[in-house]
């Protein structure tokens, strides 16, 4: 998971602060994808497979916005 939490952290879906709190990927069983979850555990983005079925896109959970394509 290197590469896409990386490309996460530069494009501010992912946050790490120096008082301790970040947010994380995780794997999520109910909807077979990736999930972003905050310091506090609330899954704020799901990562999934775009249309195209190869690029991966992050679909932001409160406004259901895609806000970021991750080209593999």
């Amino acid at each position: 998971m290197g590469y896409l939490e990386e490309m996460l952290v530069r494009n501010g879906v992912i946050y790490r602060n120096s008082n301790g709190e970040s947010s994380y990927i995780e794997g999520s069983l109910v909807s077979n994808s990736l999930v972003v979850r905050d310091s506090n555990g609330w899954v704020t983005h799901r990562i999934e497979r775009a249309s195209n079925g190869v690029d991966l896109v992050v679909r932001n959970l409160s406004t259901g916005l895609v806000e970021t394509r991750v080209r593999i």
